[in-house]
Order: C-alpha cells, then structure tokens, then sequence
C-alpha cells in the first residue's frame, strides 16, 4: 500500500521507563524480594497478628516515648527477622520515585484510553518530555525508535490545523490519504463584468482545494491489537483446547465488535 508504519506510543513509554529504572535495578530488586518473601502463608499470618490497627495507634499517642514506639516495633519483628527490608537510603530513593511516576502512570492510562489520535499522543509525550527530559532517547518526535518520524510529523500537522506547512516530502508520504475535494462552480456573471475583470478573477481562482482524510484514525498505540490478544487468551482456557479456530475467530470478531449488534440482531439472524 505504500503507508509508512506506525509505532505504539505505550510501548515507547515503557521502554523510556525501563530505561529510567536502570539505575534502580538493585533497590526494586530488594523490594520484589522482599514482597515475595511477604507473600507465603506464614508471614502474611504473622503481620496480620503484628501489625497495627487505628485504635492501638490512638492509644499510643497519649503514652511515654518509649511505649508510643513499642507497638511499632514489635510490628516490625516479624519482618526484620527476614533481613530483606530495604535500607533507610533505599526508601527514600523508591519513595522519590514513586512520586515522580505519577505523572507517567497518568500519560499510560491516557494512552490506553480510546479515541487517542496521532496529535494527541505526540502532545501527551511532549508534556511528558517537558517534566522528564531524560526520556527523549524514545519519546522524543525524532528518536532512533520511530520508524517514520517524517510521515507522523506529517500527520499531527494536518490534525494540528497546520496544512499550509506541509513541505513537498511530507505531502509525498500522505498520498495515500489523499482526497482532491470538488471545486465550487464559479457563478455566471460574465455579463455583468468586463473581459479585464474576468481574467484577473480567473488568475485568482484556486484549483480544487487536496485534503488527505482517514489520518484521525490512525492509532498512535497498538493497545486494542494487546487486548484482542488477552481476550483470546481468556478465551480459549484449557477446557476449549478442542475449540476450532473459525469458532475462535468468530467469538472474537463478536467480542471485538459489540458494540454494532445486540441480542435482537442476533435473533434476526438466527431466524
């Protein structure tokens, strides 16, 4: 068809938050150990005994220094005994980052959202950029990543409004889209004007005005591709291993597209 690719702005976002977390490694590790010890039967026992309620924690604060901090770290006990728990210096450098991902959690969720156009990718990572610039080996318009940096610039130009910017290499790779509108008759007023006149109206005439359409529903993500994946998967579960693939494709073409029938046009159609 000759139409440059897409990328999936989501997955650029992850990978420019792996890249982010690099430096981290050792102290997430720490806490994914730490959070699998916690998940056996036997510790999760002992923290609900030890662990503290609102009311023992109303109780301690009109207390002496040394019972206020008892509770506390008789809470602890069980846990410290596992010699897994982070250091002082490591919480507060995850408690830092975890403050700082807000923001990358709130552009993740928008990009999974439905509806996002091209135009609204590229000005989420853009603000994005603004508050983490260290991100730009991937969200940045021009990154090694980007397959077709020249035909997306293209296509957030024309969402932008911006068509009269469009250089001759830009216009080249929207062909594709391209759709030439009908020009608007010109009125029979020959009579009521001069020869001069009508060739200077002539000269002024544009010819039929080119627009490029379908560029809207270009997906800047392939988050609907991923939940067609995961549909599949929950799907076709152990006990459907004999189910064949026409019935699969037609399950998940339903499941796809709910929202274009509804149980009355599937009562027509089994009539």
């Amino acid at each position: 068809m000759g139409v440059s690719l897409i990328g999936c702005a989501s997955h650029r976002l992850n990978l420019a938050v792996r890249e982010y977390l690099a430096p981290l490694e050792d102290a997430l590790a720490e806490v994914q150990a730490l959070m699998r010890k916690l998940r056996t039967l036997k510790q999760a026992a002992k923290l609900r005994q030890k662990l503290l309620s609102s009311q023992s924690f109303a109780k301690t604060r009109d207390g002496r220094r040394r019972s206020r901090c008892s509770p506390v770290i008789s809470a602890l006990e069980p846990i410290q005994t596992l010699t897994l728990i982070p250091s002082r210096t490591t919480h507060r450098s995850l408690r830092k980052l975890f403050d700082e991902l807000h923001d990358v959690e709130s552009i993740s969720k928008k990009l999974q959202s439905d509806g996002q156009t091209l135009l609204d990718a590229r000005d989420l990572l853009d603000g994005l950029l603004e508050v983490h610039p260290a991100f730009g080996n991937y969200l940045a318009p021009n990154a090694p990543i980007v397959h077709s940096p020249k035909f997306e610039f293209a296509v957030v130009k024309m969402l932008g409004g911006k068509a009269t910017r469009l250089t001759t290499a830009e216009k080249a790779l929207l062909q594709p889209f391209r759709r030439v509108a009908a020009a608007a008759a010109p009125l029979d007023d020959e009579q009521s004007t001069s020869f001069a006149e009508r060739i200077l109206k002539r000269r002024n005439v544009d010819a039929a005005p080119i627009t490029f359409f379908l560029l809207s529903a270009i997906p800047p993500t392939s988050n609907v591709v991923e939940r067609l994946f995961s549909s599949a998967r929950s799907v076709l579960r152990h006990e459907r291993h004999r189910l064949s693939s026409q019935a699969l494709e037609m399950i998940l073409f339903l499941k796809a597209n709910s929202s274009y029938w509804n149980v009355a046009i599937v009562d027509a159609c089994l009539l």
